[in-house]
């Protein structure tokens, strides 16, 4: 189930919760909020950034092998060879 971050349309007119913004795990199946849980006060759904790894160096060949890739090397004539 993914994970929603609310936080309410006037902030000062929330709880100590919606004010400050709260996250929510509900199913994509399920309509999007439209009140705080607690206090009733309309809230908005925030769209976040989604982590995702970075690589910040390229595997080598004793790298990629460690980790169970198969390493393959392009010839002349077409045709691959397994290091």
């Amino acid at each position: 189930m993914p994970t929603y971050h609310y936080i309410a349309v006037i902030p000062e007119n929330g709880c100590p919760r919606c004010s400050k913004g709260f996250d929510l795990r509900r199913p994509i199946s399920r309509p999007p909020l439209t009140e705080c849980p607690l206090c009733k006060t309309p809230v908005r759904k925030v769209i976040t950034s989604v982590n995702t790894p970075r690589v910040s160096k390229p595997m080598s060949v004793s790298d990629a092998k460690s980790a169970g890739f198969t390493i393959l090397e392009k010839r002349c004539d077409g045709s691959y060879e397994k290091l």
